[in-house]
């Protein structure tokens, strides 16, 4: 089935759920009213008899509370299927192109990062729109992180596209995922919890003892009053006893508590994830080493998690007064729990981070294969383990221009010490191209499938420079910002780390002689060091270097056409220079000059 018909067959069937169990809630609702009425009638015809009378209300308060109860789990699940409708809806408009209502990572934007801003990976109508389908906010940065710092390892990068592959065939588990992670964070909107500062629990020792006495000692000394040996009042005494000692422990419990609410309990919440994630069988090394990290001592996370999640309940008694008061008075409650917390915490404390990490990696792979169900006619990159192809394609386009309007192009070998020059009229397609080629290799060290029939690569440091754009904030104008840039590809390279560069029209700052004896000396300089590129530019002069280093630099163009006054363009790579210009073209066209 394709992508489109999953989605449009997973929206008609939420919709069918959402409807019946709409009409169910209310239903119940009514039902409710009904048995409350019964209730009260109840009462004051059986008034006279008190035994039926209350039996009755007693049944009548248990069929009420049971339907409360059920009429609660119908607007989980109901929320739940609106969740999966929102998901396909969503889905079906990225397929159409429509990604304006994506999330845009715009927190993500960084100006100054290697190739990040300059690519459009996150904002709007970003990569990151297209691929963000997380179903929470870890995973959403795990996402940012991987796209903003992707892999370099061959083996690492190898794991992920296996894992990837595995989890797009897995409509159900990524669809109930989503499910579970969205309906969690929309009921919570918080951020990712954080466990690096995790308080002690640990108690005094004579508490903890008393605690474990507590219960023991009272029934004692109800024993030994039924026996006479001791008065009732001795029992009051303890109890106020008790009491005390829970008040002057109240304040530690109370800030222990807060914490335990406002961080673990996020943990807890998704309970039903780690569920999800331990019960799949996996075949990828990748998603059996991250199954593994949810397991301690042959024991799943979700389990000790349950464990986790009623002790909490149970320390919520405390808001309770009558239950401070009942439990805390016969038991030592706050501080016996407080204890278990501490035994589970000292077992799985150091865990929850990489509990929590985990269920982000595997919902960043779970968005990552949503995108390759997406694009099934995508490939995933072959890489060359030898090291000498830093980037080839076939038919390779960009994953942001919609297939119906996408032209593909393919890119010529590109190795170490090795150019490729572009040249070409204005809006001939060579800022796209680049941009296009970015994507793609970044989409391949990232793990995903490419825009490309065909692709082979070798990871390396990735730097683009493709817009210009100042540091009004440094003092600096767009030229000495050029600059250091440059100036940092240089350096890195010369320290023997291979470099994938792509870069648009350099030294656009000064004039044109001298932006073109920088250019020509800084490409003979780039393709001296252990770097591959390609460099776009309107300067004819800067292609004819292929014909001086035939073995390092090759020249390609984006040609125009001008026929019958009119200007048109094929958006097709050609091998040579370019020979057609457009500028004045364009400025005569448009009555400027």
């Amino acid at each position: 089935m394709s992508a489109k018909g999953f989605y449009e067959g997973l929206a008609i069937e939420t919709q069918g759920s959402i409807a019946s169990l709409s009409r169910r809630a209310t239903l119940v609702s009514w039902l409710r009213v009904a048995v409350f009425i019964a209730i009260v009638a109840g009462i004051y015809l059986l008034w006279d008899s008190s035994t039926l009378c209350i039996l009755s209300s007693v049944a009548g308060l248990a069929i009420f509370l049971f339907l409360i109860k059920y009429h609660d789990r119908l607007l989980r699940l109901k929320a739940r299927q609106e969740t999966k409708l929102h998901l396909a809806q969503s889905r079906l408009r990225v397929i159409a192109g429509d990604l304006s209502c994506q999330p845009q990572g715009r927190t993500h934007i960084d100006q100054m990062h290697r190739f990040s801003f300059d690519l459009d990976i996150f904002g709007a109508d970003s990569l990151y729109s297209i691929l963000d389908s997380t179903a929470t906010s870890i995973g959403a940065s795990h996402l940012a992180h991987w796209l903003k710092n992707p892999l370099t390892d061959n083996d690492a990068i190898v794991a992920r596209q296996k894992a990837i592959k595995e989890l797009a065939q897995m409509n159900t588990l990524r669809t109930e995922f989503h499910a579970s992670g969205k309906t969690i964070e929309k009921e919570e909107r918080q951020e990712t919890p954080d466990f690096s500062n995790r308080p002690s629990f640990h108690l005094p020792i004579p508490l903890t003892i008393l605690a474990y006495c507590a219960a023991p000692t009272l029934i004692a000394f109800i024993i030994l009053n039924a026996m006479g040996f001791i008065p009732g009042t001795a029992i009051m005494w303890l109890i106020v006893g008790y009491l005390f000692v829970a008040s002057l422990a109240s304040k530690k419990t109370s800030k222990l508590h807060q914490w335990l609410c406002s961080t673990v309990e996020r943990l807890t919440s998704r309970e039903q994830l780690f569920q999800q994630i331990e019960n799949t069988q996996f075949q990828s090394s990748l998603m059996i080493n991250l199954q593994n990290n949810l397991k301690q001592n042959n024991e799943n996370a979700s389990q000790s998690i349950k464990r986790l999640s009623r002790l909490l309940k149970s320390l919520d008694q405390r808001y309770n007064a009558v239950g401070f008061i009942l439990f805390n008075g016969t038991m030592l409650w706050d501080i016996t729990i407080i204890n278990r917390i501490d035994r589970w915490m000292e077992k799985y404390g150091d865990n929850l981070t990489t509990w929590m990490n985990t269920l982000g990696e595997i919902d960043a792979l779970c968005a990552l294969a949503t995108y390759a169900f997406e694009n099934p006619e995508y490939t995933y990159p072959q890489i060359d383990a030898t090291g000498k192809t830093i980037m080839q394609a076939e038919e390779m386009g960009h994953p942001l221009i919609h297939k119906s309007k996408r032209i593909n192009n393919p890119l010529p070998i590109m190795a170490q010490h090795s150019f490729i020059i572009i040249t070409g009229a204005n809006m001939a397609g060579k800022s796209t191209y680049l941009r296009t080629i970015g994507i793609n290799y970044l989409l391949a060290m990232v793990g995903a499938p490419v825009a490309a029939k065909s692709m082979i690569f070798t990871p390396a440091s990735l730097f683009t420079g493709l817009r210009a754009n100042d540091s009004l904030a440094n003092g600096e104008s767009y030229f000495f910002a050029e600059l250091k840039r440059l100036q940092a590809v240089v350096d890195e390279a010369s320290q023997g780390k291979p470099m994938f560069i792509l870069l648009d029209e350099i030294l656009r700052g000064t004039n044109s002689a001298d932006k073109q004896r920088g250019s020509l000396a800084l490409v003979k300089k780039l393709i001296t060091l252990p770097i591959g590129g390609v460099l776009a530019t309107h300067d004819l002069v800067l292609g004819n270097l292929a014909n001086e280093f035939p073995n390092n630099i090759s020249a390609y163009c984006f040609e125009a056409e001008i026929k019958d006054d009119n200007l048109t363009f094929d958006y097709t790579l050609h091998e040579g220079v370019a020979h057609n210009l457009n500028a004045y073209f364009l400025m005569e066209k448009m009555g400027i000059v």
